[in-house]
């Protein structure tokens, strides 16, 4: 079975690109989590904190200023026009 793979990205580059284990997200209803071989998902975010919890027990927080969250075929993508960790 394959991982699930996430990229964060800015206009400005790549923030983040690695498998993890799964992603929690602040979603406009409230706070989502994805895990791998979630059903396509597109959702917006608002204002909070993005936690990704990586293959190696790693934890990752960014800040979400709002953006776009895409997830299919165990491929995420999150779209900000900033970030920061």
């Amino acid at each position: 079975m394959k991982d699930l793979n996430l990229q964060i990205i800015t206009p400005e580059k790549i923030l983040f690109s690695a498998d993890v284990g799964f992603i929690q997200l602040p979603g406009f209803n409230g706070s989502f989590t994805v895990l791998k071989d979630h059903a396509p998902i597109v959702s917006t975010l608002v204002p909070g904190k993005i936690r990704i919890f990586a293959k190696d027990g790693k934890e990752h927080f960014f800040n979400c200023n709002g953006g776009v969250f895409e997830c299919k075929n165990n491929k995420a993508s999150i779209l900000m026009s900033s970030m920061k960790e």
